[in-house]
């Protein structure tokens, strides 16, 4: 049977009284049945003596702010929903209501028509849950997808390890697993980085095309190429970036960004666990999008 949508009780929490009265007069008058507090502990104390449909609480209070009492609301009350309202600049803040499990935030001045439909659509059956960033760890790739290289092995050795690993056909039973590097370590079994397609390039071009007056010509590619079985792993590796499962998910982002990197190894007490890839923050990009348009 679908949630009856008419006479919601909402619970509006904010320290600004006119801004309280205002908005509570005009969503009254949208079929809402508005009940006010001005700080966290009216707020708390309003939810237990009557349990409203929504909560409206504002980032900033004096007292328990607004996170601090969304942390005992939710430690009360698992499934309550709450919009975190936000002034200007505190929109950064408002992030930490995510992990705490908001069902969205808004940002002051907003318009009450929107929010009244808003709220309507995210108390109907099926509404989106509430929001949650996912973690580095839920969407990096295991390391046994990668082919495993070591430092002192020839170039060449690489070169078949990524050609098989991305170019070669799958079974039904094995499907190709269409990966662009492969995982580097010493013989102790220290990881030490990454081998990327990119990197490979590195391969074919000659020291002195970091002079300023370098050159090209036809043939130079043949005969880099050619030089190519003469080097081993080591002299392709660079600067090992990494990062720490327990990051946020936007420095994985920030890192990639300002490294170039289409991949990044993922860390948990000094060990490799995991792979994050491009492809894969993309898609939960694409993904993030089509869970908000389809909520609006």
């Amino acid at each position: 049977m679908k949630k009856d949508i008419t006479n919601l009780k909402l619970l509006l929490v904010d320290d600004e009284e006119d801004f309280r009265r205002a908005t509570s007069k005009i969503l009254n008058r949208r079929g809402f049945t508005v009940s006010e507090a001005a700080d966290g502990k009216e707020a708390l104390l309003a939810i237990k003596q009557d349990r409203p449909d929504i909560v409206l609480l504002d980032l900033k209070m004096p007292g328990l702010d607004g996170i601090e009492t969304l942390e005992l609301i939710r430690e009360r009350d698992k499934t309550l929903p709450v919009i975190i309202l936000t002034g200007h600049g505190d929109v950064h803040d408002a992030f930490e209501g995510i992990k705490l499990e908001i069902v969205d935030f808004l940002q002051k001045p907003f318009d009450i028509e929107q929010l009244s439909i808003r709220i309507k659509t995210l108390l109907q059956p099926g509404a989106k849950l509430p929001l949650r960033e996912r973690t580095i760890a839920e969407l990096m790739k295991p390391v046994t997808l990668y082919p495993r290289l070591y430092l002192d092995e020839p170039v060449t050795r690489a070169l078949d390890a990524l050609q098989t690993a991305f170019f070669e056909p799958g079974s039904d039973v094995e499907p190709t697993r269409k990966v662009r590097s492969a995982l580097v370590y010493d013989r102790n079994e220290k990881f030490l980085g990454i081998l990327r397609f990119p990197d490979l390039l590195k391969l074919v071009m000659p020291l002195f095309m970091d002079e300023e007056y370098a050159s090209f010509f036809t043939g130079m590619f043949l005969a880099q190429c050619k030089l190519v079985g003469r080097k081993e792993i080591k002299h392709l590796m660079g600067k090992l970036i990494t990062v720490n499962v327990h990051a946020p998910l936007l420095e994985a982002v920030h890192l990639m960004i300002e490294y170039h990197l289409i991949n990044l190894p993922v860390i948990m007490n000094g060990e490799l666990i995991g792979i994050l890839r491009e492809q894969d923050i993309i898609l939960e990009i694409v993904n993030n999008i089509i869970a908000t348009d389809q909520n609006l």
